[in-house]
């Protein structure tokens, strides 16, 4: 499907979890297995705050300057664009996730529900860029600082027979202790782009025996359990999906990406988000009015055996069983949309969606109020 044909807008940008304000750099802490390696040459400026485009989206979640380039790289550029969407009101959490040093960003206070979450390989490697000492050195930060934020651990990606030790776990789970903090994890994404710069530079990294690498960041289940069970031991919450690890921080009545509509496949389980996760999903209604919520024609359906559009169409890499068997109210739409209208729809209902979708960064025109929809759409992925 051409994503003319479906009139979307290139003035915002969006990820899998947040709107991505900010700025790319063409320079950044040379982490190899980066999956934005093949972006260097790809200038990004997204510059509008959210409730811009449309007032809705005030309550929406925001990371700054997470493109190519860290943002501490650049703190005076990620400090403008918190002061932006303090200015606008936003009430939404607004993300910084950063391997750089977080002495440098300024000790002010903000408006904002904002979260700082610390990267980590987990190992000092030659592969990652930067080191468990300015990891420890970032924690301490939280101790002497005047003004405290929200904190998390990004603990990624976990690479086979790289940072998948029990030490390297017990590393990083005995800091998350230290200072009450709950770790985010994933595996290695492998595009076939990354793939390809890696074969070209000599970079040895291999998927899990009996996985693939695809865009799904895959890690054995075994490896999975393993660091679950050590997790429990030291009484660290830990989250595979970054959304459910924000809403957990940020104290949301549910995963804003509604991930409980596929319980198995992301752990709810054992997460401690699953007792809200459910109680919000239980109460759901199919007589919710939405009018003033999303801009297309829609109806909630009920469903017990709703498959998702990626398995059905053979695009998802690793499908699961929950992929087959989601499970309860849904919103049909039958208009085409793309992924981002689908993540927007999932951020501001909480409910998951029956549609026939093409995967894009960007969303629909509809979502824009009038006055933006003449706005100029360049300035976005120019070259170098």
């Amino acid at each position: 499907m051409n994503e003319e044909k479906l009139q979307i807008t290139k003035l915002a940008m969006f990820a899998k979890s947040f709107y991505m304000l900010g700025d790319s750099l063409n320079y950044c802490y040379d982490c190899k297995y980066c999956r934005l390696n093949g972006e260097k040459q790809e200038e990004k400026h997204y510059q509008i705050i959210p409730s811009e485009l449309n007032s809705i989206f005030t309550n929406i979640p925001v990371a700054v300057n997470l493109y190519y380039g860290d943002p501490l790289l650049q703190v005076e550029n990620t400090v403008y664009y918190l002061k932006q969407l303090e200015k606008k009101h936003h009430k939404g959490p607004v993300v910084i996730i950063t391997k750089g040093d977080f002495s440098k960003f300024p000790d002010i206070p903000f408006e904002l529900d904002l979260h700082i979450a610390f990267s980590t390989f987990g190992v000092n490697s030659p592969l990652d860029g930067s080191s468990m000492e300015r990891f420890r050195h970032n924690l301490e930060q939280i101790k002497i600082r005047k003004n405290n934020y929200k904190y998390s651990i990004e603990y990624r990606p976990i690479i086979y027979q790289v940072n998948d030790t029990v030490e390297s776990f017990e590393s990083v789970l005995l800091l998350a202790q230290e200072y009450g903090l709950a770790i985010g994890y994933s595996g290695l994404q492998g595009k076939p782009e990354s793939v390809k710069i890696w074969e070209k530079e000599g970079i040895s990294l291999k998927p899990y025996p009996g996985y693939q690498f695809g865009h799904k960041k895959m890690i054995d289940e075994k490896v999975v359990a393993q660091f679950e069970l050590l997790a429990e031991r030291y009484q660290v919450p830990v989250f595979r999906k970054t959304s459910c690890l924000f809403s957990y921080v940020h104290e949301l009545n549910r995963d804003y990406n509604a991930h409980y509509y596929r319980p198995d496949e992301v752990g709810c389980n054992h997460c401690p988000m699953k007792k809200k996760c459910f109680s919000f999903k239980e109460k759901q209604s199919i007589k919710t009015d939405l009018r003033n919520i999303i801009p297309f024609s829609y109806k909630i359906i009920e469903k017990k055996n709703h498959e998702c559009i990626l398995k059905k169409k053979g695009i998802c890499e690793f499908p699961t069983e929950n992929c087959s068997h989601i499970s309860g109210k849904l919103i049909k739409i039958n208009d085409k949309i793309t992924t981002t209208d689908v993540r927007l729809i999932k951020w501001l209902t909480g409910m998951t969606v029956d549609a026939d979708f093409i995967e894009s960064p960007y969303m629909s025109e509809s979502w824009l109020v009038d006055e933006n929809k003449s706005r100029k759409k360049s300035h976005y992925c120019k070259k170098k």
